[in-house]
């Protein structure tokens, strides 16, 4: 009988490890040094300013989509004038030198909130459209990314 148990346990402990070891095989690696998202911009022509500190995961999808997430909102003010609103997910596409479809942040114009829409760079500026609106900016405004308030 202890045999028959024996040989019992060693089949089902078998069977666990090849299981396992199965399993494990078809799991994903893990990503192996990925890239921040503020190095990932640079990758596509952007200055890391773009994006304020606190970015604690990104996603970026093959077909250029996006996905960047930030534990909490963010509002800031670039270039001494403009208070801008980060959502706690930004999204949009992103292709060299431009970034379209943008979700999640937010420009103050007068006493309006305005989605930023667009971003594209054209040498050492960067042009942000909101709505019908469009402003310049030279990219040295964006070359560190600024803090929450």
């Amino acid at each position: 009988m202890a045999k028959h148990t024996t040989l019992l346990l060693m089949a089902i402990v078998n069977i666990l490890l090849t299981s396992t070891a199965a399993t494990l095989a078809k799991a994903p690696a893990p990503a192996a040094n990925k890239p921040t998202a503020y190095e990932m911009l640079g990758r596509y022509g952007f200055p890391p300013g773009i994006l304020p500190q606190g970015v604690h995961d990104y996603e970026l999808r093959p077909d250029g989509s996006f996905e960047v997430h930030f534990s909490d909102e963010c509002k800031l003010r670039i270039d001494g004038q403009y208070d801008i609103h980060y959502s706690t997910r930004v999204a949009g596409n992103i292709k060299n030198d431009t970034i379209s479809g943008l979700e999640g942040i937010k420009v103050k114009v007068f006493i309006a909130w305005i989605s930023i829409q667009d971003v594209g760079r054209d040498g050492n500026e960067l042009r942000l459209h909101a709505g019908i609106i469009s402003k310049s900016f030279p990219v040295d405004v964006f070359s560190s990314s600024p803090q929450c308030n």
